[in-house]
């Protein structure tokens, strides 16, 4: 078969054909534009060169929160409010993260007044930006019903600007917490109560949490705690006030009857909680197990622990297991001067023991780095320059 050639096109369709090419190159050009890709290309560069933002963290915004020219304004303008107070562009960038509802709100009749009453009382640059990005329930609350009065009761108890940034600085959430029902109540009672005023001063600012608990707890814990014959006006009562509200009433009594099953009295479990209020913090099996090893292993008497109840805040395994090691070790070698009670060496800070036990026999006793470490005595002894290093990490 033979195929004929295709005749010339004539010059009208050639014509046709260019301004249809031409509308479509116009066409393509205007849908790019128009696209999510021109756009989020916009909205990139104006994060970059406008609020200082690194390209990659830019581009991860522009698609998150699918910024394009329309809202990007929004966006501007409430991350130029915080750059106007100092915060830098990292902590702005995880505090919209945590809280992008922000980006609705409104700069002048939202954002605004809030950090300048945050100037006024003296929270400021870093302070000002821990407390949004621990707290961004700030920026929904009320400033004159909520955020003000909170303000107002903290200077009325702590008293100077000083102790208000503190305070608010370890728990921010100080301006949202619940005032006339809880706060407030909680430090009227114990003041009520008999607890030194300086000392409930004290105690908000270190453990605002515990003041915070609802109003019958604290009521409660404190009145359990009289009734064991605590006085309010000893410092280790507010102590004891935060171990007891934190422990629900089953727990409580589950530990008190572990201790018994333990073969404690009841007077000796309270007068270590006198003493050391720390000692019920520990897991119940951690009771367990320390009882054990002080009375079971080293032959301690409960009239030991309950007079110096603190053994129970030690760590067993990772630190007195050790301890004991090395002490029977060096003793067997006679290394041990007399008069020298494992109770002292158990408590003794880190780097004391470390030079006083470990860095000064370790060239000579086999074995006692590895007992150190709680290693059985596979490993060759480590010479003295590698010892010197292992220790400053482990004195960290």
């Amino acid at each position: 078969m033979i195929y004929e050639r295709n005749p010339k096109p004539p010059v009208r369709n050639f014509l046709l054909a260019s301004r249809m090419r031409s509308l479509l190159s116009l066409m393509h050009e205007r849908f790019l534009s128009s696209s999510p890709f021109s756009s989020s290309s916009f909205a990139v560069e104006c994060l970059v060169n406008s609020c200082g933002l690194p390209s990659k963290s830019a581009l991860e915004f522009s698609r998150d929160f699918h910024l394009h020219e329309n809202n990007l304004q929004s966006f501007q303008s409430v991350f130029h409010c915080f750059q106007s107070h100092n915060i830098p562009s990292t902590r702005i960038t995880k505090l919209i993260k945590r809280r992008p509802q922000i980006l609705n709100y409104s700069v002048e009749d939202n954002l605004k007044p809030k950090l300048q009453l945050l100037v006024q009382n003296g929270i400021v640059g870093h302070h000002m930006c821990k407390v949004f990005v621990s707290n961004p329930v700030i920026l929904n609350a009320d400033l004159d019903s909520q955020i003000k009065p909170c303000f107002q009761f903290l200077k009325s108890v702590l008293g100077s600007n000083r102790n208000v940034v503190e305070a608010i600085n370890r728990s921010s959430n100080l301006l949202t917490c619940d005032l006339k029902g809880c706060l407030q109540p909680n430090i009227d009672f114990l003041i009520e109560e008999g607890v030194p005023f300086d000392g409930v001063a004290e105690f908000l600012i270190r453990d605002a949490i515990t003041v915070q608990h609802k109003h019958n707890s604290m009521v409660n814990a404190v009145n359990d705690l009289k009734n064991l014959g605590f006085d309010p006006k000893a410092p280790v009562f507010l102590e004891a006030v935060r171990v007891r509200i934190h422990m629900s009433e089953s727990i409580w009594k589950e530990k008190i009857e572990v201790m018994k099953s333990l073969g404690w009295s009841e007077g000796e479990i309270f007068s270590a909680f006198k003493r050391d209020p720390n000692f019920l913090k520990s897991p119940v099996e951690k009771i367990r197990v320390a009882t054990d090893f002080f009375v079971n292993t080293l032959k301690l008497g409960r009239e030991i622990l309950s007079e110096d109840p603190e053994f129970f805040t030690l760590k067993i395994d990772k630190s007195c297991r050790r301890r004991y090691g090395v002490f029977t070790l060096l003793e067997s070698e006679k290394l041990i001067e007399g008069g020298v009670k494992i109770e002292e060496v158990l408590k003794m800070r880190d780097k004391e023991f470390l030079v006083k036990y470990v860095k000064k026999y370790v060239d000579k006793v086999p074995g006692l780095w590895e007992t150190f470490n709680g290693r059985k005595q596979q490993q060759s002894l480590p010479r003295s320059n590698r010892v010197l290093q292992q220790w400053g990490k482990a004195a960290r």
